[in-house]
């Protein structure tokens, strides 16, 4: 069974709201998630450790999910992060093709500065 939002986000999508704002959601909320989405547990697995029943375990994701979509809504910082990843690519590839060696190297500087804070949540 696979855990779906009215939106149907995609595994790797709900990974990244996890990564923004895992910590907004409860303990049990994070910990079910993080099991299910990040090291890939089925739902008996997470209902077997938890001890609860696989219906409940499915409740506690999906309700999880929506809580990560409705905060997206509000803030929209996943959509805004992978809209600076793809312009700083384009301008990568500007850069490249026209041998701006002191501005490539910048961008490489920004590209690890907006990237460094969410390595560190991972």
């Amino acid at each position: 069974m696979e855990i779906k939002t009215q939106e149907n986000y995609s595994h790797t999508d709900v990974c990244l709201l996890l990564d923004f704002y895992s910590g907004i959601l409860t303990e049990r909320q994070r910990e079910l998630l993080k099991l299910y989405y990040n090291d890939d547990w089925s739902l008996s697995e997470i209902a077997e450790t938890d001890g609860a029943s696989r219906q409940a375990v499915h409740s506690v994701i999906r309700r999880g999910v929506d809580r990560l979509k409705e905060i997206e809504d509000s803030l929209a910082l996943v959509e805004q992060h992978r809209e600076l990843n793809h312009l700083l690519t384009e301008i990568k590839q500007v850069v490249k093709d026209d041998e701006h060696a002191d501005l490539n190297a910048l961008l490489e500087r920004f590209d690890r500065c907006l990237n460094r804070a969410q390595e560190g949540d991972s």
